[in-house]
């Protein structure tokens, strides 16, 4: 109830700030105001996973109107022809009560000449083609990005720090590199809990280079994940249960703690995009790969290619995709039952085993998908999009879908999901 009370203020402030924006902005020429909405329905065919299009988004099963419906808005002021302040606040259906974390950019920007410029404050994360414009569904073709490679990036969807951008002219085109370092923190929402993820430092480089039809994108990121807290259970509860078996009735059980028990690990992440757009055909490929020590962050590769053509103000497409952990699902030891005292004991080793191994499995990412669709440009700022996806869901591997805590999931799966947006800038 508290935090559902807390969306309705924030969508109660949201205009109350907009109409002071505009009225500041129509009395000051050093301001700018501009933002964006998506209003979406879509439908999710499996009964047991709960479709999602964000980490930091809630689950929801079959029909919902939440997935893919939000409001943003941007402001923009110039304190000199140097020097403006950029803010970035977003509305839509987040677990998370933290009126802080709305705010998806707050940053001064200087520019020292024409090739160097910084940024210091809350910026977004960029590290791949969509980073500048991530939540502006009428800003690409798709109802949203491609699940498969977007959802396991927005377990860092912001970094609070500095960056410095470097661009040049050359070879008919244009290069940018950027350096970013600060921190950053998440919250990780499933069907009954949420994860929160501290970072303790994140660096991030990019190199960007854009000639006029295409684009390609190299990213290399390095995170030092400070811990995490679990809420939705006991799970220090749980860490000192494991803490306390001793090795004779559970040989390895410090490997078990280890594994499930995530602080001061690295992260590693290495990324390349391509764009070609020439007014007709449009493709856009990336893909990634991430190492991590970390267990709630299993390593993995993933990617898409989507491919589409302009017929007018209509642009039918298609779109492939997947994700695949690049390490084997892992088999934990287990207890020494016959080392039990009694039967009650071998019974709570029994649970804690189970429980452990449930939890290293719902970390697993491993899921193929197709999708068609279409977007109207229905007015040169606002378009509807329909689309199709079917997912093929290995198990264990459905960390990209929601779940309830220590639910049981078994056999592989597939689910359909129809969506119909109506997105626009203003």
């Amino acid at each position: 109830m508290f935090l559902y009370s807390n969306k309705i203020r924030l969508l109660l402030i949201l205009p109350l700030l907009l109409a002071s924006a505009v009225a500041q902005c129509a009395d000051d020429d050093n301001w700018r105001f501009s933002g964006f909405a998506t209003v979406g329905a879509s439908y999710s065919s499996n009964d047991e996973l709960a479709f999602r299009s964000s980490y930091l988004n809630k689950p929801r099963k079959h029909f919902n109107v939440f997935t893919d419906t939000m409001v943003g808005f941007q402001f923009n002021y110039h304190f000199s022809n140097d020097l403006d302040l950029v803010v970035q606040a977003i509305a839509q259906d987040r677990g998370d009560s933290e009126v802080a974390n709305y705010f998806e950019m707050a940053f001064l920007r200087y520019q020292f000449d024409r090739n160097w410029s910084a940024r210091v404050g809350r910026m977004n994360y960029n590290a791949y083609l969509l980073s500048e414009y991530r939540n502006v569904s009428y800003a690409y073709p798709w109802v949203r990005p491609p699940v498969d490679f977007y959802l396991p990036t927005s377990s860092v969807s912001y970094v609070d720090g500095a960056e410095i951008q470097y661009r040049h002219n050359a070879n008919d085109g244009v290069w940018q590199h950027t350096f970013a370092a600060g921190k950053s923190e998440s919250n990780l929402f499933a069907l009954d809990s949420f994860t929160t993820i501290y970072y303790d430092y994140v660096l991030n480089a990019t190199t960007t280079y854009e000639a006029y039809d295409w684009l390609v994108k190299v990213t290399g990121s390095y995170f030092m994940g400070d811990r995490t807290r679990i809420s939705g259970g006991d799970f220090e509860g749980f860490y000192d249960s494991l803490l306390a078996v001793p090795d004779v009735l559970w040989p390895g059980v410090d490997e078990v703690y280890d594994h499930l028990h995530m602080d001061n690990e690295p992260i590693w992440y290495l990324s390349l995009g391509y764009q070609y757009n020439n007014d007709e055909w449009l493709v856009m490929a990336e893909m990634v790969a991430m190492d991590s020590a970390w267990t709630l962050l299993s390593p993995y590769v993933s990617g898409y290619i989507s491919l589409g053509y302009r017929f007018g103000d209509f642009l039918p497409y298609i779109t492939l995709a997947g994700i695949e952990e690049t390490e084997s699902s892992r088999q934990l030891p287990v207890p020494d039952f016959s080392k039990a005292p009694d039967a009650e004991t071998a019974q709570y080793l029994g649970l804690l085993s189970f429980a452990s191994q449930e939890i290293s499995n719902a970390i697993s990412q491993r899921q193929r998908s197709v999708g068609v669709g279409v977007r109207w440009d229905v007015t040169p700022s606002s378009a509807i999009k329909f689309q199709y996806d079917h997912y093929w869901i290995d198990v264990p591997g459905y960390a990209l879908w929601g779940v309830s805590l220590y639910q049981q999931v078994s056999g592989d799966h597939m689910s359909n999901v129809v969506s119909l947006t109506y997105s626009t800038t203003f």
